[in-house]
């Protein structure tokens, strides 16, 4: 055959051959496309749920602890007419889950008389600091310690011990006192608010049997002097 018989024919088998690189490049850009977004996919996801921080547990407060309403107070000092109105969160802590019942029964004897003690402490904390300190500094916030974590439940081997060590106290004729149930509250660090807990403490073991309480916590304390001004201060 001549050589204008071959050229369609080998002319043909070039364009055939330019066909099949082209469609395998194609195919192969497309699946490496693929395969990056899929495969960046995981990786954006798995690193979204590396990056999302965890949120911090928050603490439980144990049925121990009742919490009532707040109780408002107002104080007028009628010399010069200064108002201060506070405002007080305060939580109750039995000493047990069934002495809770207790203090549910006598929630309301125990905020009258909470609210009497107040209105003694507070006309004279209120003359005191009107005395002393100037107008627009005598209001303050004050917000209880942090809460505390509760522990870790106990293991099998702990509980087990435990359990020994009761029977062991029981055949020698000895008593081993329960643990008291987790306390979520801190000492706080003001000397005021402690002595003001302690001092309604005591006020509550006067009402309920003493050893149904366990604590008075002050949690929150508002204070606000509207209209803050001495006599003869424009």
């Amino acid at each position: 055959m001549t050589d204008q018989g071959r050229s369609p024919k080998v002319f043909r088998n070039c364009l055939i051959q330019l066909l099949a690189v082209t469609l395998f490049g194609g195919f192969l850009v497309l699946g490496m496309a693929d395969a990056h977004a899929s495969g960046g996919g995981d990786e954006a996801a798995t690193e979204a749920e590396t990056e999302t921080p965890e949120t911090p547990p928050e603490p439980v407060i144990p049925e121990t602890v009742l919490m009532p309403d707040s109780i408002a107070l107002t104080v007028v000092l009628p010399k010069t007419g200064t108002i201060r109105q506070m405002v007080f969160y305060i939580w109750l802590e039995a000493s047990s889950v069934a002495e809770r019942k207790t203090l549910e029964q006598f929630e309301p004897k125990l905020l009258n008389a909470f609210l009497r003690e107040l209105q003694r402490l507070m006309y004279r904390d209120t003359q005191n600091r009107f005395d002393k300190l100037e107008e627009g500094k005598r209001n303050y916030k004050y917000y209880g310690p942090e809460l505390l974590m509760p522990p870790p439940p106990k293991t099998e081997e702990e509980l087990e011990a435990e359990k020994e060590a009761a029977e062991t106290a029981e055949e020698n004729g000895e008593e081993i006192k329960a643990e008291p149930p987790f306390s979520p509250f801190q000492p706080t660090n003001n000397r005021y608010f402690t002595a003001l807990q302690n001092r309604l403490l005591a006020i509550a073991r006067g009402i309920v049997p003493p050893e149904a309480i366990r604590s008075v916590q002050v949690r929150q304390f508002y204070d606000n002097w509207p209209g803050d001004k001495k006599p003869g201060r424009r």
